[in-house]
């Protein structure tokens, strides 16, 4: 504050997951009501968390209701500190900076995307299509559960996902699997299997070539 760098910094504070949680009483955790469940799962309550940024003189006070993630940061801080990067990379965030300064309006996102393990997620506009590990939700208290069918949420006027509509809405189902299995597709195998992939057959996905020494401040990502 005395040297006047808040002016010139940028400040994001966002938590990588929901709470950790147990359904019994044997360890401390923490809970996330209204959200369903909590870390390690694909509900909201792993995945909808504290999202707050902060650069005066550039970003009023208010509240950004559309949705965004964690992804973002990189994109928006290399915007910000002027780097270019190479379309080719194809970062997964984008620049928040116009959608909160009122420069662009719409959605940042057509879709957000999730996979862990067996888990995935996928929110487009008021919906989401989720599999879920059962054993850490906190609504069935059991454990040794296999992951959840696909079920199909509107997050917005149901956030505690109790009203699974993929009956009632078969086609929104199918199109969100669809985008969702067209963005699984170019990703590479985890390099960390979990268990459950580890049981799939996986195999941890070859280390990246290291990155040429040298870079600066200005230089094409990617290249």
């Amino acid at each position: 504050m005395e040297t006047g760098l808040e002016q010139d910094t940028l400040v994001f504070f966002v938590s990588d997951n929901g709470g950790p949680f147990r359904s019994d009483t044997s360890m401390n955790g923490a809970r996330n009501e209204p959200l369903r469940a909590g870390k390690r799962t694909t509900l909201e309550g792993g995945i909808r968390v504290p999202f707050v940024v902060a650069w005066p003189g550039q970003v009023k006070p208010g509240i950004y209701a559309l949705p965004v993630i964690q992804l973002d940061l990189t994109a928006t801080a290399l915007a910000v500190a002027g780097v270019a990067t190479d379309p080719e990379v194809k970062l997964d965030g984008v620049n928040l900076l116009p959608f909160l300064k009122g420069e662009k309006s719409g959605e940042p996102h057509d879709a957000l995307y999730w996979r862990f393990g067996k888990q995935m997620a996928i929110r487009a506009g008021d919906y989401k299509l989720v599999r879920y590990d059962t054993n850490a939700d906190t609504r069935t208290g059991k454990f040794n559960q296999p992951i959840s069918p696909a079920r199909l949420f509107n997050v917005t006027s149901d956030i505690e996902e109790t009203g699974d509509l993929a009956k009632a809405m078969p086609d929104k189902a199918k199109e969100l699997q669809a985008k969702w299995d067209a963005w699984n597709a170019l990703n590479i195998r985890p390099r960390w299997p979990s268990a459950h992939e580890k049981d799939d057959g996986f195999e941890p996905a070859p280390l990246p070539p290291p990155q040429k020494a040298g870079n600066k401040p200005g230089d094409i990502i990617g290249k």
